[in-house]
């Protein structure tokens, strides 16, 4: 799988030092006593749709399974987006805790300027953005929720 396939190649080292850093707070968290995972996207893709609403994150298959492993065995209650930008691209590290449980999920994603813009009037609305963690070969999908959907986006948009 290709880790940077919807990325322009002058993009790459920045989500390859977003992934890093997903992997080195993984790390934290496992040194706190956490559970924690750290996600590698193959490909980022915003949805809006009558069922599907958020960031559509592909997984490798192993990485799905121990994703929604943990959804369905966790509530997720607190949950904290780091932003970066790079040109007309705007680089997410979402990081999902379920702190009774010490679980951690962190998902990096990538969207462009404009794919975010079109996802502002329904996270207002709703007042969350969705990461849909999914594998290749499924329609299934495990759902995290960011419940402050203004993480995501800044003060001007």
């Amino acid at each position: 799988m290709n880790e940077t396939e919807g990325l322009p190649e002058s993009a790459s080292e920045t989500w390859y030092q977003l992934v890093d850093e997903a992997e080195k707070q993984a790390e934290e968290y496992h040194d706190r006593g956490w559970t924690a995972m750290a996600v590698h996207p193959g490909d980022i893709t915003p949805v809006d749709t009558d069922d599907q609403f958020g960031l559509n994150a592909l997984a490798p298959d192993s990485e799905y399974d121990r994703v929604r492993s943990l959804v369905a065995g966790h509530t997720f209650d607190r949950s904290h987006v780091y932003r970066r930008t790079d040109g007309d691209l705007r680089f997410f590290l979402c990081v999902f805790e379920s702190t009774a449980d010490e679980v951690a999920v962190l998902v990096p994603a990538y969207v462009t300027e404009t794919e975010l813009e079109m996802l502002f009037p329904r996270a207002q609305e709703t007042g969350e953005i969705h990461v849909l963690v999914r594998p290749l070969e499924y329609e299934e999908r495990a759902t995290l929720t960011v419940a402050d959907p203004d993480l995501f986006f800044d003060p001007e948009v």
